[in-house]
C-alpha cells in the first residue's frame, strides 16, 4: 500500500509540473494555493492590475480593471461569421457583445454593475460593431451592435474617443471611417445630452484615465495617451515633450488611439491597429521614455498583421518582452511576423491560431508554433501590488465557468 501511495504522489506531482508553466526561470513559484487548472480564475483584488483580452473571436474587446477597481472598457467589436475566420467562440448562438457582457459581469469588482471609462481605439467594425450584426436600432436612431448593444446591459459612465464632440473633420480631425462611425457619433452626442454618460476627445500627451476610487492611494500607478489620429506625444529634434506627425488621410488604423500604463516597475502599451507613420513614431515613444528592455507587456498593432511591426519599431529595438495578440482571421497572425518577433521575446500569447497558419509550410519547417507560450482562449495579465511582478493565465472560452488552462509566470517587472 505504502508503494502504491507514493507512485500516486509522485504521479500528481508530475501532472501539476506539465501544467504550469513558469517562463521566468529566477522565480518558479505558484501564484497561490487558489490558482490551480481547471478551476476558476479567482476575482480581481484590491491592489491588483487586470488585463483582459476577452474573445469571442469575432472581434476585440479588452477589459482593464485597476488598482482601486476603476474600470476600463478598449473596444467591444461584431463582425458576422466567414470563412476566413476561426470558430465563434463559445458557440455560433451567443452574440459577441453578450459574450463580453458575461465575462465582464463576471469580473466586475464587487458592488459594481457600470463601466467608468469606454474609450474605443477606432471606429472599424471588429472594434466597435458592424451592420451585419445589427438585430434592432434605438429609438433615436442609431443602430446596435458591439460597443453600442454592450451599453445596454453593462452602462458606461465616461467615454473617450478621437473625434468627439464634433465627429467632423477639421485641421486634425480624419473623417469617420466604419459602418458603424456615423451611429456611435448619434449614440454619445444622445448619451451626453440625456445625462446618460459623459464624454471627451482621447488627447495625446494627456492622462484622461485617472483612478477614481482611491487615486492617492496608488501614485505609482498612471495612464498616460500616447496617440491619437496620426499625432503621437514625443520629443522633437530639441530635445523637448510636444506632439509630433501629422493629420492622417485616412480616418481608420492610423488614427487608432493607444496609451502606456505604468505601475511602478511594470509598463505596457496598447495601441489598437496603428499602422504607418503613427506606428514608427510610437516606436520612438518607447525608445525616448521606456527604454531598451523595459517593456514588460504590449499588444500587438493590427491583430499582428503583415503591417503591424514597422521599419522603427525594429531599429529602436522595440523588444517587450510579453507579447498579447487578439487575433480571430486567416491572415493574422502574419508568419513572417511571427518569425521575426518570437525569437526576440520571452513569451507570446493569442486569444486565437487559425488552422491555416498552423499548417502553413514556413511555420511547420521553424516550428512556431512551439514558440508560442499559448492560444485559443481569454488571456488575463494580473499585475501584483506595486507592479514588481505578473502573470498570464490562459482561460477557457468554451463556456462561462472561466477555468484556467494554463498559467505562466512570475515574470518580473524590470
Amino acid at each position: 500500500m505504502k508503494v502504491v501511495y507514493l507512485l500516486t504522489l509522485f504521479i500528481f506531482a508530475l501532472f501539476n509540473i506539465a501544467c504550469i508553466n513558469n517562463d521566468d526561470t529566477t522565480n518558479t513559484e505558484t501564484p497561490s494555493s487558489s490558482y490551480e487548472i481547471n478551476q476558476t480564475l479567482p476575482a480581481w483584488s484590491e491592489g491588483y492590475l487586470d488585463i483582459h483580452f476577452i474573445n469571442a473571436a469575432r472581434g476585440e474587446c479588452c477589459f482593464y480593471i485597476l488598482p482601486d477597481g476603476t474600470t476600463l472598457l478598449v473596444d467591444a467589436g461584431e463582425i458576422v461569421d466567414s470563412n476566413i475566420t476561426v470558430p465563434q467562440r463559445p458557440n455560433a448562438f451567443i452574440r459577441p457583445y453578450r459574450v463580453y457582457a458575461n465575462y465582464i459581469k463576471h469580473f466586475l469588482p464587487k458592488g459594481k454593475n457600470t463601466i467608468d471609462y469606454c474609450a474605443p481605439s477606432h471606429f472599424h467594425i471588429d472594434h466597435i460593431g458592424s451592420k451585419d450584426a445589427v438585430t434592432e436600432s434605438a429609438p433615436v436612431g442609431y443602430r446596435k451592435s458591439g460597443l453600442l448593444s454592450l451599453f445596454d446591459v453593462i452602462p458606461y459612465n465616461h467615454i473617450l474617443d478621437r473625434a468627439y464632440p464634433t465627429y467632423a473633420e477639421d485641421d486634425v480631425t480624419p473623417p469617420l471611417s466604419g459602418e458603424l462611425s456615423e451611429d456611435w457619433a448619434k449614440f454619445v452626442t444622445w448619451g451626453v445630452k440625456e445625462g446618460k454618460f459623459t464624454a471627451e476627445r482621447f488627447t495625446p500627451g494627456k492622462e484622461q484615465i485617472v483612478l477614481v476610487n482611491n487615486a492617492d492611494k496608488y501614485s505609482d500607478f498612471s495612464i498616460f495617451n500616447i496617440c491619437a489620429n496620426g499625432f503621437v506625444w514625443g520629443k522633437n529634434s530639441e530635445g523637448k515633450q510636444t506632439l509630433l506627425g501629422s493629420k492622417q488621410k485616412n480616418g481608420g488604423n492610423s488614427s487608432s488611439c493607444g496609451f502606456h500604463i505604468t505601475y511602478g516597475k511594470f509598463d505596457y502599451i496598447a495601441c489598437g491597429d496603428l499602422t504607418s507613420s503613427p506606428q514608427n513614431l510610437v516606436a520612438h515613444y518607447f525608445r525616448d521614455f521606456i527604454g531598451d528592455g523595459n517593456l514588460e507587456a504590449f499588444k500587438c498593432h493590427h491583430h499582428l498583421a503583415s503591417n503591424s511591426w514597422g521599419s522603427q519599431m525594429q531599429n529602436c529595438n522595440f523588444n517587450p518582452r510579453v507579447v498579447l495578440n487578439h487575433c480571430f482571421t486567416s491572415n493574422k497572425p502574419d508568419v513572417e511576423k511571427l518569425s521575426y518577433i518570437l525569437p526576440r521575446i520571452t513569451s507570446f500569447f493569442a486569444t486565437n491560431i487559425h488552422s491555416d497558419i498552423i499548417a502553413n509550410p514556413e511555420v511547420e519547417t521553424n516550428r512556431l508554433m512551439d514558440k508560442i507560450t499559448a492560444y485559443n482562449g481569454h488571456i488575463v495579465l494580473r499585475v501584483a501590488p506595486d507592479g514588481n511582478q505578473f502573470y498570464v493565465y490562459l482561460l477557457d472560452d468554451s463556456n462561462f465557468n472561466f477555468n484556467i488552462k494554463s498559467i505562466h509566470g512570475p515574470y518580473k517587472s524590470k
